[in-house]
C-alpha cells in the first residue's frame, strides 16, 4: 500500500509516496516511480487522471491540507477513483511550524503523515468535504451575511454624510434604512445621499431574496426546525450553523461539537502545569460569531431565568467576569445544549 501526501497549489500539485511497510520493496519501487513520474504536474482533471492511471490496481491513501482549493481537488480526485482525505491545516505542525516552507518538503511530510494514521497514529483531524447541495447552502447563507455587512456599512455612510452636512429629521426610527426613513430622506436628498439611499435600497432588496431562498432550501430540512425552537436563533444563525453541521452524528460528543465551532479552551502544557488559555478559534469565523451573537438574544430575551445558558452568564457576571469571557462560557454551555437538542431529535422546551 502507498501512502501519498499532495501539496496543491491553483495551478500545480506536487507529490510524494511512500510504502506502508519500509520493508516492502515492491512497493517501494512502485513509490520511486511514481516520485519520478509526479514531483510536479497541473492541478486539472487530466493531471489528476494520470495519477488515477499510475495508481489504477494500487491500494492508496492520498493527503491533501485544507485549503480553498481543496473542495474541488477533493471530488475531482474521487470521481476518478482516488482514495482522498482532507486534513485541518493547524493540525500538520511539521508543516505549519517547519523552516523548510518548499512544496517538496510539504508533501513529503504529507505523505509521513498519512503513513502514520495508517499505522494507527492519529495526528491530525479529519476535514468534511460536503457534496454541492451542501456547499450551495454554505454560499447562500455566505451571500447573506455579507449583503448584511455592506448595508451596515452603508447605514454608518448615511449617517456620517447626514452628521457632515448637518441634515436633522425629527421622529426618525433608530434603523435610518428603513422604508420610512428612507422616504424621507428621498425628499431632502443631494445626488450623495441619492446615491447611498439607492444602495442601501438594492442591497435590502437582495437580502430579502437571500431570506425566501434560504426558508424555501432548508424547509423540509429536520435540524434547522429543531434548531429554530431555540431562543435567540433567527433564520439566517439557524441556517448557517445547520449548513456547516450536515450531520450531527459526525460528532462524538457535546465537546467535541463545541470545539468544531471553536469556543472552547486551547491548552499550553508545561512540565507540571496546564492553564487555561483563550479560546482556540478554530472552525468557521462567521457560525462562530453567529453562534455567540445567538446566545447574546437567547440571555436578554429569557427574562425568567429558565434557561441554564441565561444561569451560567449571570452566575460567571456575579463573580467579577467581564461580559466578554462570560458570553464565551455561555455560548460553549448554548453549543453543548443546541448538540443535545439536535442529537436527540427534540425540540427545545425550556
Amino acid at each position: 500500500m502507498l501512502a501519498i501526501g499532495m501539496d496543491v497549489h491553483s495551478s500545480k500539485t506536487t507529490a510524494y509516496a511512500v510504502p506502508l511497510e519500509e520493508s516492502d520493496l515492491e512497493m517501494l519501487a512502485v513509490a520511486e516511480d511514481f516520485n519520478r513520474s509526479f514531483k510536479n504536474f497541473y492541478s486539472d482533471r487530466p493531471g489528476y487522471a494520470k495519477v488515477a492511471l499510475f495508481l489504477n490496481g494500487i491500494e492508496h491513501c492520498i493527503l491533501i491540507e485544507n485549503s480553498t482549493k481543496s473542495h474541488e481537488v477533493f471530488w475531482m480526485m474521487t470521481d476518478l477513483d482516488l482514495t482522498v482525505v482532507v486534513a485541518h491545516a493547524t493540525d500538520l505542525f511539521r508543516i505549519t511550524k517547519s523552516v523548510k516552507k518548499t512544496d517538496q518538503h510539504d508533501c513529503y511530510e504529507l505523505a509521513h503523515y498519512m503513513r502514520r494514521r495508517l499505522l494507527g497514529e492519529f495526528e491530525f483531524s479529519d476535514c468534511l468535504i460536503v457534496d454541492r447541495k451542501w456547499m450551495d447552502r454554505r454560499q447562500l447563507c455566505r451571500i447573506y451575511a455579507w449583503e448584511s455587512e455592506m448595508l451596515s456599512d452603508t447605514r454608518r455612510q448615511i449617517k456620517s454624510y447626514m452628521l457632515l452636512r448637518g441634515i436633522k429629521i425629527e421622529n426618525m426610527s433608530r434603523d435610518i434604512t428603513s422604508v420610512a426613513n428612507l422616504r424621507t430622506l428621498d425628499l431632502i436628498a443631494d445626488d450623495t445621499l441619492s446615491l447611498l439611499i439607492t444602495r442601501a435600497r438594492d442591497f435590502k432588496d437582495r437580502i430579502h431574496a437571500c431570506e425566501k431562498a434560504i426558508r424555501k432550501e432548508f424547509a423540509d430540512d429536520e435540524m434547522f426546525r429543531l434548531l429554530s425552537t431555540v431562543p435567540g436563533f433567527g433564520l439566517i444563525t439557524t441556517a448557517y450553523v445547520v449548513s456547516m453541521i450536515v450531520d450531527i452524528d459526525r460528532f462524538r460528543n457535546d465537546k467535541a461539537f463545541a470545539a468544531y465551532f471553536g469556543i472552547v479552551p486551547a491548552q499550553r502544557e508545561s512540565a507540571n502545569s496546564a492553564p487555561r488559555c483563550s479560546i482556540t478559534r478554530r472552525g468557521d469565523e462567521t457560525a462562530r460569531k453567529m453562534l455567540l451573537q445567538s446566545t447574546f438574544v437567547h440571555i436578554k430575551t429569557d427574562e425568567d431565568r429558565l434557561s441554564p445558558v441565561s444561569q451560567m452568564y449571570d452566575r460567571l457576571m456575579n463573580r467579577g467576569f467581564p461580559h466578554k469571557k462570560a458570553l464565551t462560557a455561555a455560548g460553549n454551555k448554548m453549543s453543548k445544549m443546541v448538540f443535545r437538542i439536535l442529537k436527540s431529535r427534540e425540540p427545545y422546551k425550556f
